[in-house]
């Protein structure tokens, strides 16, 4: 369905401007002494499309750990079986047909206002002192339509593609909704919500999930930065399983007091094991969204001598691109396989910029990339953070974001693929 911009300004100013506005920072800073839970784990599941069935796989996963004193385990699922919502607080042993609190009929989770109202209810009952928000669905990362995929400039030479993907329905970001006519969370959308649940919980939101593909990108934690402390999310399409609920939930229930950082480095470690062996090719990252900005500097400088270098480099640039891994129909690149293919042949000044990416880009405890890995031979040696770079001609929608506004990426792109 297409948003028009009128729509989306009055559901965002809703938010902004109702019920959001009147929730002050104390009443959750202030409530931390008064024995609350460690931490509520929410669930925002959009199953109103062909995830209906995993959904309730995923909620027998989180069962058999099951909420504790210490920790809330929430859940919000809009399903297509039935067009009813509901919401959820898991408990050992029960799930879908024991756990379920109250119901109520059809919701677009497309609409911000839905994701505010889920967790305005989880922190007004279940109050605690670090939120994690789950973001479950399909993803595909940043984008909001296809436009992109007109026929751009001819191409010199068929490039080789390391992964297929069917693009979604247009303005498909995060969070659609089959029955609400495609409606999905787009960007800005995202933004002004997360935004809103900060003012409602007094502070960032302390780990930001994506169980949905292609979220973990430079320009979706940008677009965040200032709502989120933490995010965990995958660089490329995640297998229809989706996270381990169980082993996630079961050692935070076991370690209730670690904070968000050693949270994502543990979901980042048991989604892969959960894939070992499986024949599956997958990647998964904790992103430091603190950092965020210290990164964007360096693709902006970055992006500058890229600029400069295209009278005589653009050749250097197309080989860098052609081997390095991309995701999402050659949309997306992995940002530091592009700086290491980059530098190879570059002159000092572009290597340098280059060399700055990837030291930046190590992984480990309190770096921008806290942890990551990946299985399978397509991405072997990625580094857990993707960037848009076309194979073809730009998706106009890209110079709407944050990033954009603030980073001479868009600038490169235009000029390189003009």
């Amino acid at each position: 369905m297409e948003k028009s911009e009128n729509d989306m300004v009055s559901r965002a100013g809703d938010l902004a401007g109702g019920d959001m506005a009147s929730e002050g920072k104390g009443d959750r800073t202030g409530s931390r002494a008064t024995g609350q839970a460690k931490w509520t784990f929410m669930v925002y599941m959009a199953g109103d499309n062909n995830l209906d069935g995993a959904a309730l796989r995923d909620i027998a996963e989180m069962a058999r750990a099951g909420s504790t004193k210490e920790v809330n385990i929430l859940v919000q699922l809009d399903r297509i079986e039935d067009n009813l919502t509901r919401r959820f607080r898991i408990t050992q042993g029960g799930g879908f047909k024991t756990d379920c609190i109250e119901s109520f009929g059809d919701t677009n989770t497309g609409d911000p206002k839905i994701l505010y109202d889920f967790v305005k209810w989880a922190a007004d009952n279940h109050p605690a002192d670090r939120y994690a928000l789950i973001l479950w669905n399909h993803g595909s990362g940043w984008w909001e339509d296809a436009r992109s995929r007109a026929a751009g400039p001819a191409e010199k030479k068929p490039r080789r593609q390391l992964f297929k993907h069917t693009f979604p329905q247009e303005h498909r970001s995060i969070c659609y909704d089959d029955t609400s006519g495609g409606d999905a969370l787009d960007n800005r959308e995202l933004r002004v919500v997360l935004a809103g649940i900060c003012v409602l919980l007094g502070r960032k939101i302390d780990l930001l999930g994506m169980d949905a593909c292609l979220m973990n990108m430079v320009e979706v934690a940008y677009q965040l930065r200032d709502s989120v402390n933490v995010i965990v999310g995958s660089e490329i399409e995640e297998p229809f399983d989706g996270w381990p609920y169980t082993e996630i939930l079961t050692r935070l229930t076991v370690r209730p007091r670690q904070d968000a950082a050693a949270l994502a480095r543990w979901i980042v470690k048991s989604y892969l094991l959960s894939y070992k062996g499986k024949d599956e090719t997958v990647t998964q990252s904790a992103i430091d969204v603190g950092r965020i900005e210290e990164m964007k500097a360096r693709v902006n400088a970055l992006s500058e001598t890229l600029l400069a270098a295209l009278e005589t480099d653009a050749k250097l640039i197309e080989a860098a691109w052609n081997k390095s891994p991309r995701f999402y129909d050659d949309n997306y690149i992995d940002l530091v396989g592009f700086a290491r293919n980059l530098r190879k042949k570059a002159g000092a000044e572009l290597r340098a910029k280059a060399d700055d990416l990837i030291a930046a880009l190590k992984p480990g405890k309190g770096r921008t990339i806290l942890g990551q890995g990946k299985i399978g031979r397509e991405v072997r040696g990625t580094c857990g953070l993707s960037i848009y770079f076309p194979g073809d001609s730009i998706n106009t929608a890209y110079r709407d974001l944050d990033f954009s506004g603030d980073c001479k990426w868009i600038e490169f792109l235009k000029r390189y693929r003009s």
